[in-house]
């Protein structure tokens, strides 16, 4: 059987689906379009993935899978980042730079305990790898700034498209939200409007009307979770992106 491959954050893993808890759900948008098209779904996402980290994860995933038919990808927020510090691959947000639980709670915009509990972990985990000194320098001088969120983000959708071309693997891109529309920001700026000179735009597609997934969702006042969209938003999604998938994928 082919295969389909999903890479994404949050969204397209499927957290506060109902089965999406300590493995990725069969329920997202990625996943009822692989089962319409009768392929095996392999899910590359991560929760709380930055671009980079989604370009990483689904390179990585197709070096490793034979018999890939379609690849779908969701972009996330572009203001979030990846590096690697010492072995490991580490998120940083802006959630990195806070420097208590006081101010956690005071930007925190949720009831949930779970999910304030896993920032508060991750703030001290930040603390005691040096990653949160660091991320209040990058962002102070660099990842704060709209310009370069823009930058980075188009570099990695730029080199997993061009990677899926050389690989022959047709996909289509997508996104969360409409970050990406802010390029329009910078009409003159020369290194933008080259990368976007290099993006297959015939594979990109978004949610009525121009927005990505969770815009999309909580405009059409679809059920959401804290701060995802549930399963009836996913089932939608699938219906919008079916055909398209469908006509540019190998599978007739």
């Amino acid at each position: 059987m082919g295969k389909f491959l999903a890479g994404g954050d949050s969204f397209v893993w499927g957290n506060e689906l109902a089965d999406g808890n300590d493995h990725y759900s069969v329920n997202t948008f990625p996943a009822l379009i692989a089962d319409r098209m009768s392929l095996e779904y392999h899910c590359a996402a991560q929760p709380g993935a930055s671009n980079n980290t989604i370009r990483r994860l689904t390179m990585d995933a197709c070096e490793l899978t034979t018999d890939i038919e379609f690849v779908l990808v969701s972009w996330t927020f572009v203001g979030r980042y990846e590096f690697k510090f010492d072995e490991t691959w580490e998120q940083i947000t802006s959630w990195s730079i806070l420097d208590t639980t006081d101010q956690i709670k005071e930007y925190f915009n949720s009831e949930n305990p779970i999910i304030f509990d896993w920032h508060v972990k991750k703030l001290e985990k930040d603390k005691k790898l040096g990653i949160h000194q660091f991320a209040k320098i990058f962002y102070h001088y660099v990842g704060g700034f709209e310009y370069w969120e823009l930058y980075n983000t188009l570099c990695e959708m730029v080199m997993l498209g061009q990677y899926l071309k050389l690989k022959s693997i047709p996909y289509l891109f997508t996104t969360a939200d409409h970050s990406i529309s802010m390029v329009d920001h910078f009409p003159n700026d020369q290194p933008l409007k080259t990368l976007l000179k290099q993006m297959d735009w015939s594979r990109w597609a978004s949610f009525p009307v121009n927005l990505g997934f969770y815009d999309w969702a909580k405009q059409n006042n679809f059920p959401i979770g804290t701060t995802h969209p549930l399963e009836p938003a996913h089932v939608a999604a699938a219906d919008i992106l079916y055909e398209r998938i469908r006509n540019l994928s190998r599978v007739s």
